[in-house]
């Protein structure tokens, strides 16, 4: 991915938690006294945030205001330049910190990265601070940028306690998506068309042309979100059993339930959605509310959720 590409594609907002995210991975890899943590608030900013006593720094980063993905990379870079020249420019400080470990690795953790010239820049940095001649750095000192995937099994035990959660970009869907959606899929939006119709019976005036293209962009913006997911496997599993459930549930509901479908779309996209946040480690909030919308829209395409009229 070169440079104009970074610069055509928007950053996305890692949220305000990513800190907090990585100590407790690094918690549940470490026992208690093989790892440091020394936060900036008590005079700990160094240039590390903490270590292992297997001779690993750690610096974490979560850039939250950039716009585009070159405005990132190249404030990690910066970010890598700065806290790297502190360890010399604190060198005291950390040699008594330390108390005579020294340094093989140097781990920056962001939430992703983007382009392989951090990488090159990381091998730059790490020669750099050999150069230094810091007692505390040893002969074959590396920086290494890493993300919490690196991490697959302390991840799996902090989503099973809901305390990480799966960090997926915002689905963007352009209205020409759905144009073409509906273009590509005629037999699919038909389905929905049909049982839609019905709302124009519990609530007139309703624009089912609205409504569908609502459910489409649902759909297209879900889409998304799993397939993102995959890079966190253990909740796009969690995601699909609690699908397949509700879905089986679906059938019976549709012959027997007597609500109206305005007031049972909105009942499902709710329950569906607390579902998801009760049952599914590491889903934010976001995300279960558009999969719960994106899933009612493929139900009303692709299966057996339909509606019943009581005279």
């Amino acid at each position: 991915m070169d440079a104009d590409h970074l610069e055509a594609i928007p950053a996305q907002d890692p949220g305000d938690a990513f800190e907090e995210t990585c100590w407790g991975l690094l918690r549940r890899r470490y026992p208690p006294e093989k790892l440091v943590y020394l936060p900036a608030d008590m005079g700990g900013d160094c240039g590390i945030e903490g270590y292992s006593t297997d001779g690993i720094a750690y610096q974490c980063y979560a850039d939250r205001d950039s716009l585009t993905l070159r405005h990132r990379t190249d404030k990690q870079k910066t970010k890598l330049y700065n806290d790297t020249a502190k360890l010399k420019t604190y060198a005291s400080r950390l040699e008594g910190v330390l108390d005579g470990l020294i340094l093989e690795h140097y781990f920056l953790m962001v939430p992703e990265y983007h382009a392989v010239e951090l990488v090159e820049y990381a091998n730059k940095r790490a020669q750099a601070v050999r150069g230094y001649g810091l007692s505390f750095i040893g002969q074959n000192f590396s920086i290494k940028i890493k993300t919490p995937t690196d991490y697959p099994a302390e991840v799996r035990a902090a989503q099973i306690d809901a305390s990480a959660k799966a960090m997926v970009p915002s689905p963007k869907v352009a209205d020409e998506q759905v144009s073409l959606f509906s273009t590509e899929k005629p037999q699919l939006v038909g389905v929905m068309e049909r049982k839609l119709s019905v709302l124009e019976e519990g609530s007139p005036g309703a624009n089912i042309v609205v409504v569908r293209d609502r459910f489409i962009r649902a759909f297209l913006a879900k889409e998304q979100v799993m397939e993102a997911l995959r890079e966190w496997p253990d909740t796009w599993e969690a995601i699909e059993l609690r699908r397949q459930l509700r879905q089986d549930y679906l059938d019976l509901e549709s012959e027997l339930s007597a609500e109206s479908p305005d007031r049972r779309m909105l009942n499902l996209i709710k329950e569906y959605q607390a579902d998801l946040e009760t049952n599914v480690g590491g889903i934010r909030q976001p995300d279960a509310q558009t999969l719960a919308l994106g899933q009612v829209g493929e139900w009303l395409m692709r299966c057996p959720l339909r509606f019943r009229t009581v005279s």
